[in-house]
């Protein structure tokens, strides 16, 4: 049986290997994604994974922090959420790349913070993945 790619509403990876992403585990639905999935960190320092959910009410904070990131400014998804929030500071833009910092929190003790180095194109590369799960979850989100 073909195995089919899982969700991402996020996976940033940098040139180095170093990536943050979160993946959403397969429903009961084909091609519908599940609401529960984990936020998987690496980079050569550390690895760690995280059970977390999506719901679909969170893509529309998602999409303010790639806009807010695109323009510039630092952005944080889900801030004091029950889940773990995720920040990105954009530390600096060169012609083809940016170095952005990662931080991710929880709502008892842990913070980390993981910097990469990304092609400029990463966060067109975001848009993609959130258009995807709009696109499977359209009937779930609420009416603009």
């Amino acid at each position: 049986m073909e195995e089919r790619e899982r969700f991402k509403l996020l996976r940033i990876i940098d040139k180095h290997g170093g990536s943050v992403v979160v993946q959403l585990n397969d429903s009961y639905a084909p091609g519908i994604p599940d609401v529960q999935g984990q936020l998987l960190v690496h980079n050569d320092f550390v690895s760690g994974i995280h059970d977390t959910f999506v719901e679909p009410r969170d893509l529309a904070g998602w999409a303010h922090v790639l806009d807010e990131v695109a323009a510039g400014r630092n952005a944080v998804w889900r801030e004091a959420a029950r889940v773990a929030e995720i920040g990105i500071r954009l530390d600096w833009r060169e012609n083809d790349h940016d170095r952005i910092t990662v931080a991710i929190a929880d709502q008892q003790t842990t913070r980390l913070t993981i910097s990469l180095d990304v092609d400029r194109g990463w966060i067109d590369e975001q848009r993609v993945l959130l258009e995807r799960l709009r696109a499977v979850w359209a009937h779930l989100l609420p009416a603009d």
